[in-house]
């Protein structure tokens, strides 16, 4: 994150059309007071309330409107609810020379996507998603518990490889640590020789390859940059090590989709758990709802009922840091893209 320090400020009013719970808000009134927020609904109650009060000087959402420097002109910060900054950084207002700091929620889903991702490997270890269509089937499966097919994994001792150790990928690594695995991540800003204590061995990105042809399971949980689109294409999946199985909870652009379905096609791919697709909705034709020995699900692994809770407290550390001239958390690199 940029070590960029903002001037120390009071904050006018902060407009917000994240669906926060009551008792959210009233902790974000109790810290900037009841004159100095406003929350709204949707996109057209943002835009109506940035209409109606141009002072407006921070703002915390999901996505903004396109003219959002002239509905805001004197924004200061924008404070997005995604762990992403992608789809705001596609907007001109971001790289305006008068556009304000962004900030994401960065690590708001640490615990959720990180049990998502167990939750997948233990699936595909324990074969619930065939168990289940027996089960659906009335049918006991032949040979019994005998049976080849049904011999469960052990995630004890297998290699799990992290595309992408930031808050997401430390929890998943300390996960698997706690299930016995050998855990391996590479780091954009990693250099030969660095470790990390979450970690048995950290590599930096150019021993990716090296790295896919060891590893059991792979997670992905890089941010969607120009960098890491088609990250995992036909190329680098030729090295995964066979019957692997992919964990995606980054961006479905991180995957280069016809190569992951020829690689689970031929088998060189054992499994695929895919959270997230280059297009969503997933069409209805897309081939990969019928492609072998894969989990979908939509784009659901960051939710939790905690989210807003997460979120507000993330959102009062910032205001603290704001107001006193501290650096922001999560402060995102434009240049860098997150």
């Amino acid at each position: 994150m940029s070590e960029l320090t903002p001037p120390r400020r009071d904050i006018t009013l902060l407009v917000t059309n994240y669906p926060f719970e009551p008792a959210d808000l009233e902790r974000l009134r109790a810290a900037v007071g009841d004159r100095a927020l406003l929350a709204t609904r949707g996109m057209q109650g943002l835009t109506d309330t940035l209409a109606a009060h141009p002072e407006t000087d921070v703002l915390c959402l999901y996505q903004a409107p396109e003219n959002l420097l002239d509905l805001a002109p004197h924004l200061r910060w924008v404070a997005l609810s995604s762990a992403g900054a992608e789809h705001a950084l596609r907007q001109a207002w971001a790289r305006s020379p008068q556009a304000p700091l962004i900030t994401t929620a960065n690590g708001v889903h640490a615990i959720q996507i990180s049990e998502y991702v167990l939750s997948a490997m233990l699936l595909w270890a324990k074969h619930w998603p065939t168990m289940l269509q027996l089960q659906q089937a009335h049918r006991w499966p032949d040979g019994g518990f005998h049976a080849r097919d049904f011999m469960p994994h052990e995630l004890s001792d297998a290699t799990l490889l992290i595309v992408g150790l930031g808050a997401i990928g430390r929890r998943v690594a300390q996960l698997g640590r706690a299930f016995g695995m050998r855990v391996v991540a590479t780091r954009r800003s990693a250099s030969a020789g660095d470790s990390d204590p979450d970690v048995d061995a950290l590599l930096p990105h150019d021993r990716l390859d090296e790295a896919l042809a060891q590893a059991d399971y792979i997670v992905l949980a890089v941010p969607s940059t120009p960098e890491t689109h088609g990250l995992l294409n036909a190329e680098r999946l030729a090295h995964v090590k066979p019957g692997a199985l992919l964990v995606n909870i980054a961006r479905g652009a991180v995957v280069d989709e016809p190569a992951l379905l020829a690689a689970l096609q031929d088998g060189r791919l054992g499994g695929a758990a895919l959270d997230v697709a280059a297009q969503e909705p997933l069409p209805a034709e897309s081939p990969l709802w019928s492609a072998p020995n894969i989990i979908i699900s939509p784009h659901i692994s960051g939710r939790s009922l905690r989210y807003g809770e997460r979120l507000t407290t993330l959102l009062l550390d910032n205001i603290a840091r704001y107001r006193e001239g501290r650096s922001l958390r999560n402060l995102v690199d434009v240049a860098r893209g997150y």
